[in-house]
C-alpha cells in the first residue's frame, strides 16, 4: 500500500513538534501501563512523551531523566504548564551512568531519544543505556523504546530524514535487528512490535528551520561539532525540496520485558 504524506502546514508547524498528529498520545495508548505504576522516562527531551504517560493512566508517576540542561529546563517548564509536577518529574542524569538503586521502577518508557544518546555516547552508550534500563527495572517488567530504524523508511522523506540528521550530528538510527540483539545481550526478551505513521512530512523551507536550529544548537547542548549550514543544504537540498523531509513521520515501537527471575 502506497504511503501518502501530506505537508505540515505553516499554522501547524510552529508548534508541530509538540503533538505530531497525535504520535505519541497513540503510542501510548498501547503501552502496558497500569495504574500506580513508578516509571523511567529515559531521554525525555522536553518530556512531551513523560506528560503523555502521566495523563494517560489514573495515579502513574514518571521520573523523566536527560543529559541536556536545556531539555530539562523546557521539560519542567512544560510539566508545570500542565499542572502536572505531583506526577511528573524531571531529572539532569545520564543514562549510561543512572544514580538510581536497582529494582526502582514498575516500567521504562523512551521516545526518540537513542539517537541523541547515539549522539553524544555512540553505540555504546546505547547499550549501556539498555544495560542501565534493565538494572533499574523491578522483573518482570517492560521497557518500549520508539525508533526509527533505516530499512523500516518506507518514503523518499523519511529516508532523508534518518540520514540527514546522521550527517549533521551522528545521530544515528540503528537497525531495528541490531536494537533487538542489544535489547537481547543486555537480558531482556522481546514481547512485540508496532509500527506508526503520521501522515505528515516538512516543507523545504520548514526543513531548512530544523537544518539551521540543529547546526546552531547541537554544538551549544550537545558539545558536538556541526557541518555547516550551506553544506548540508549543498547535499541534501535537491532532495527535500523534490520529496520534503520526515519528521517523525514513521516510528517503530519495540516493546521488552525483563524476566521475572535472574538470567
Amino acid at each position: 500500500m502506497k504511503i501518502v504524506e501530506e505537508y505540515v502546514s505553516n499554522e501547524e508547524y510552529e508548534t508541530y513538534y509538540a503533538r505530531l498528529n497525535g504520535l505519541r498520545s497513540r503510542i501510548v495508548t498501547d503501552l502496558p501501563l497500569q495504574p500506580g505504576m513508578d516509571v523511567l522516562d529515559v531521554g525525555t527531551g522536553e518530556a512531551f512523551f513523560a506528560i503523555e504517560v502521566a495523563r494517560s493512566t489514573p495515579d502513574v508517576t514518571v521520573r523523566g531523566i536527560d543529559i541536556s540542561k536545556r531539555a530539562i529546563r523546557d521539560a519542567k517548564k512544560n510539566v508545570k504548564r500542565e499542572g502536572l509536577q505531583d506526577r511528573v518529574q524531571i531529572l539532569h542524569m545520564d543514562a549510561t551512568r543512572m544514580t538510581f538503586p536497582a529494582d526502582e521502577f514498575d516500567a521504562a518508557v523512551n521516545f526518540t531519544g537513542m539517537e541523541d544518546i547515539h549522539m553524544t555516547r555512540g553505540k555504546a552508550g546505547v547499550e549501556q543505556t539498555f544495560q542501565e534500563v534493565r538494572r533499574v527495572l523491578r522483573p518482570g517488567s517492560s521497557f518500549c523504546i520508539v525508533v526509527m530504524p533505516p530499512e523500516e523508511m518506507e518514503t523518499e522523506a523519511q529516508r532523508i530524514e534518518v540520514v540527514l540528521f546522521s550527517y549533521i550530528c551522528n545521530a544515528t538510527w540503528l537497525p531495528l535487528k541490531e536494537y533487538e540483539r542489544m535489547l537481547d545481550v543486555a537480558g531482556f526478551r522481546i514481547i512485540g512490535r508496532s509500527r506508526y505513521h503520521t501522515g505528515k512530512k516538512l516543507t523545504s523551507e520548514q526543513a531548512l528551520a530544523e537544518i539551521k536550529f540543529a547546526c546552531k544548537y547541537d554544538p551549544i547542548i550537545y558539545g558536538i561539532e556541526t557541518p555547516s549550514v550551506e553544506n548540508v543544504w549543498k547535499r541534501f537540498g535537491h532532495d527535500i525540496e523534490r520529496h520534503g523531509l520526515g519528521h517523525y513521520s514513521k516510528v517503530v515501537l519495540i516493546a521488552v520485558r525483563k524476566p521475572e527471575s535472574a538470567i
